[in-house]
C-alpha cells in the first residue's frame, strides 16, 4: 500500500508524547523500567501508539514492501502506517532498548539492531533474537544489510558478523577490519562488500580485506555512511566530510567546497540521481544536496525541523525523510516540509 502522508483524524486515544513523559518526572520513567541491565540511554514513551512521532532520537529508516515506515529510535522501533505511530519494541523482542538499525530482508522479515540488546528478526508474528551468546560479535549493533547471497551482515562495536541462516562468522581487525566499531555495511554492484568504521575504510572480496585508505593514502575517520551513486562512484560519508570513489582516486568535499556542514552521518541517492548528505550538528547542521554540479542546503530556514540530522530516507513516492536528534522526523516532497514530530515541549 502507498503511505497516505497526511495526518489524517485519530479515531484512537492520543497518547503522551516522549516530552510529557520527561516532564512527569521519575514517577513515569520507574513505571517503564526494565530492571537491572536495561539501556540507561532508553528514552521511555508512555503508551504504544500516538498520533505524532514522539521526539525520540533516530537512527534509521525504511519503507517496508507494505508502504509502513519504520524508525529506529532511542525509544524504540517506531513504525508508521500513514495514520499514526506505534511503538513496536514488544512485538520485535527489544523492549526497553534503543535501535540503532532497520533492515528488511528480502522474504519480508524485518530486522532490528539494538544497543545494549544484540539483534531480532522479526516475521510479522513472532520474534528470534541474537546475543553474543548466541555467537554474534557485540550485543550493540549499528548496521544491518542482507547480501546478494541472502547472508545478513551486522555492524556491531565488536566487528563485523555474518549470519548464514544457522550461525555467525564473526570478523575483527585480526581479520583485516581497519577497526573493530563498525558504522555502516554496502554491497557494491559488483558484489564487493564495504566497511566504514571508527578508523577506516574496508573492502572484502569474499576472502580478502583491502584497506582503502592505504592504498589511495587518504584518512577516513568515523565513517558513518555509504552509498553507491548512477555512475557506480561509492561516497563515504564520516567526521570530516564526504568522500566520492571512482575506483582510483578519491575527492574529498567539506564545507569549504560546498557542503552545509564536515560532519556528514548519513547519506542516499535519490531516484533523479541526487546525492543527499544529513549533518549532525546542532548548530550548524541540516542536509546538502549535490546534483553532480552544485549543491543546495536546507536548514530550518528552508523548513527542516531541526539542524541535527541525523539519517535520511526516500520512500516510494519520492519523498525525502529527514530523521533528527531532537526534532523527530519531517518528509520534503521537493517544495515543502510537513512535521510528523510531536510538539516541542513549552
Amino acid at each position: 500500500m502507498t503511505i497516505l502522508l497526511p495526518l489524517h483524524r485519530f479515531a484512537r486515544t492520543v497518547l503522551l508524547s516522549v516530552s510529557a513523559v520527561m516532564a512527569a518526572g521519575g514517577a513515569a520513567r520507574a513505571q517503564l523500567a526494565a530492571g537491572p541491565g536495561s539501556d540507561p540511554y532508553f528514552i521511555p514513551t508512555v503508551g504504544t501508539v500516538h498520533e505524532r512521532l514522539p521526539r525520540v532520537i533516530l537512527r534509521n529508516m525504511i519503507q517496508d514492501r507494505t508502504g509502513a515506515i519504520w524508525f529506529a529510535s532511542f525509544g524504540g522501533p517506531f513504525r508508521y502506517d500513514g495514520a499514526g505511530f506505534t511503538n513496536m519494541m514488544a512485538e520485535v523482542g527489544l523492549p526497553h532498548t534503543r535501535i540503532f538499525a532497520v533492515h528488511e530482508a528480502r522474504n519480508g522479515d524485518l530486522w532490528f539492531g539494538s544497543i545494549t540488546g544484540g539483534a531480532t528478526r522479526y516475521d510479522g508474528e513472532r520474534f528470534t533474537r541474537w546475543t553474543r551468546r548466541e555467537g554474534l560479535a557485540s550485543d550493540d549493533v549499528h548496521w544491518i544489510v542482507e547480501d546478494r547471497d541472502g547472508a545478513v551482515w551486522l555492524g556491531t562495536s565488536g566487528g563485523v558478523s555474518r549470519f548464514d541462516g544457522e550461525a555467525f562468522r564473526n570478523y575483527t581487525t585480526a581479520d583485516g577490519l581497519p577497526h573493530d566499531s563498525v558504522y555502516v555495511v554496502l554491497q557494491d554492484r559488483n558484489g564487493t562488500l564495504w566497511f566504514g568504521t571508527q578508523g577506516g575504510v574496508c573492502s572484502f572480496d569474499g576472502e580478502t580485506f583491502t584497506d582503502l585508505g592505504a592504498r589511495v593514502q587518504q584518512e577516513f575517520v568515523n565513517i558513518r555512511a555509504i552509498v553507491e551513486d548512477r555512475s557506480g562512484n561509492l561516497w563515504f560519508g564520516g567526521e570530516a566530510g564526504a568522500f566520492r570513489y571512482d575506483g582510483e582516486q578519491v575527492t574529498h568535499f567539506t564545507a569549504a567546497n560546498g557542503l552545509l556542514h564536515d560532519f556528514v552521518g548519513s547519506m542516499l541517492v535519490d531516484r533523479a540521481g541526487n546525492v543527499w548528505f544529513g549533518h549532525p550538528d546542532g548548530r550548524e547542521g541540516g542536509a546538502s544536496r549535490f546534483d553532480g554540479e552544485t549543491f543546495a542546503h536546507f536548514t530550518t530556514k528552508e523548513g527542516l525541523t531541526s539542524t541535527n540530522v541525523y539519517c535520511l530516507l526516500e520512500d516510494r513516492d519520492g519523498g525525502i525523510w529527514f530523521g533528527s536528534v531532537n526534532a523527530g522526523a519531517c518528509r520534503f516532497d521537493g517544495e515543502t516540509f510537513v512535521d510528523y514530530s510531536a510538539q516541542k515541549p513549552r
